[in-house]
């Protein structure tokens, strides 16, 4: 009886159990993403190379080695620029959109076809955003080609998975999400391998981008609202009260994208 009143109560559907699985899920799918050459990675590449050229912007055409070149803008996608962290993130971000419900084959696979159609879309967006805006924005910022194109690319992922968990209710999910996929899952793979550790500079950026974009939306909303909290509609608190009456109280250069 008591399992299935815990089944039944909403928002409890993904217990710590469902959560357990799903991490180590995503750490086996980073594992073997690591681990594995750009050819068998087409199911990622191709449609991303098809969409590129699908806008007019391209022309990207297969070379050896599983690779896509564009000779006309000197652009090359690479194994990098499959976006298999942001897929990974992007999978546990729908999967957290959707807790309330029991964590099932269907659900896990539902996600990660969501997450795909994500990751394609920003990828995309990157791309074109790298091609036709990096120039201009190292050009404005002082920043180098290197980091101009860091910083599109964490603004690009960051910004979907902020977009794909806006209204979850949960406004650390976002940078939890990213930061356990950019981070925390390379640390550990350094500890359990006994390799030295990451890349600082990349660290740094993968941490510090999205924490200024989150700091500075918190900021923003507090501004907004004045610092406080908006009042409760009339009746809300009384239906509030007798709801925890009636409940007992519950609860010319390429450039690799």
């Amino acid at each position: 009886m008591a399992g299935a009143e815990t089944a039944a109560r909403p928002g409890r559907a993904f217990g710590g159990r469902a959560w357990c699985l799903v991490l180590l899920l995503a750490l086996a799918l980073k594992a073997g993403y690591s681990a594995a050459a750009t050819e068998p990675l087409q199911w990622l590449l191709r449609p991303l190379a098809g969409l590129l050229n699908a806008t007019g912007l391209f022309n990207f055409m297969p070379v050896a080695g599983g690779e896509w070149l564009d000779a006309g803008h000197g652009l090359i996608i690479v194994k990098a620029c499959a976006g298999g962290n942001f897929l990974i993130a992007a999978w546990l971000g729908w999967l957290w959109r959707w807790r309330t419900q029991p964590l099932g084959l269907t659900l896990a696979l539902g996600a990660f076809a969501a997450a795909w159609l994500t990751t394609l879309l920003a990828n995309a967006a990157r791309i074109v955003l790298i091609s036709y805006g990096q120039d201009d924005l190292a050009r404005l910022t002082g920043l180098s080609d290197a980091d101009s194109h860091r910083l599109i690319g964490i603004g690009v992922y960051f910004g979907a998975l902020l977009l794909q968990l806006r209204g979850t209710g949960t406004a650390l999910a976002a940078p939890a999400i990213y930061l356990g996929v950019t981070l925390h899952a390379p640390l550990l793979n350094a500890w359990v391998t006994g390799r030295n550790g990451i890349d600082m500079t990349h660290a740094l950026w993968s941490a510090g981008v999205p924490l200024a974009a989150w700091l500075a939306g918190w900021l923003f909303y507090r501004a907004r609202s004045g610092g406080r909290q908006p009042d409760a509609r009339p009746g809300q608190r009384a239906y509030f009260v007798s709801a925890m009456k009636s409940s007992g109280h519950r609860s010319g250069r390429r450039w690799m994208l």
